[in-house]
């Protein structure tokens, strides 16, 4: 065999353990996933992934630290999603009344499709002291995108903007969680209301331009 083909055949081998591990791993992931959806945060353990993921507590301990890794990486994903929906409402050419409920509707939306995973990820915040620095970074990351609209809107400086882009996302995140994740009776037409009112004052509403006694063009003119 020539050193070529021994290196070649090593390569092999390396990619070949390198796959198992990552589809490990994903195992395991999808493993914790579907435990914290069934039994929660709370009430699942190393030993319950592991079984689910058809695997060993040894194994597990090879990929993860912990519970609170798997949890992190969960929040992750979902703390992606909802920085979308915010950095949509940020970027949006047109803000008015019904674009603001349309939006409203795709977060209540967002909070429903993820129901099981974003209770899991608060019991882990309210557990875990590192995840809950982690959410509370993401609390920042809201306040940054919608905070320039208030200083525009309502003329403050950027600190009190910030202030109360703050007040403002946090209480829509803590609405939808007794609302929505916890099952709080809300009517959901008020909720709508209510919510783009509150928006409406304080990022402004940027209406749709109508020209004023504008009248179509007659045939034959540019």
């Amino acid at each position: 065999m020539t050193t070529g083909q021994s290196g070649s055949r090593a390569s092999k081998r390396q990619g070949i353990r390198s796959e198992y591990k990552a589809l490990t791993r994903q195992r395991l992931t999808d493993a914790a996933l579907r435990e914290f959806e069934d039994r929660g945060y709370s009430q699942c353990t190393v030993d319950d992934v592991a079984r689910r993921a058809g695997t060993s507590r040894a194994t597990f301990y090879v990929h993860f630290s912990g519970k609170a890794e798997l949890a992190e990486g969960m929040w992750d994903v979902i703390r992606h999603k909802l920085m979308r929906l915010y950095r949509d409402l940020a970027r949006a050419p047109v803000r008015d009344r019904s674009m603001i409920e349309a939006w409203l509707e795709r977060t209540f939306a967002f909070y429903a499709e993820n129901r099981q995973r974003l209770i899991a990820i608060h019991e882990a915040i309210a557990l875990e002291p590192l995840l809950a620095e982690v959410y509370f970074e993401r609390t920042e990351e809201v306040a940054d995108f919608i905070a320039p609209l208030i200083e525009d809107a309502r003329g403050v400086t950027a600190e009190t903007a910030r202030f109360r882009a703050a007040l403002l996302t946090i209480q829509h995140e803590r609405f939808c969680y007794f609302w929505i994740l916890r099952g709080m009776p809300f009517d959901h037409a008020q909720a709508v209301c209510g919510l783009a009112e509150i928006w409406c004052d304080q990022i402004g509403v940027q209406e749709r331009e109508v020209p004023v006694n504008a009248s179509p063009p007659r045939a034959g003119t540019s």
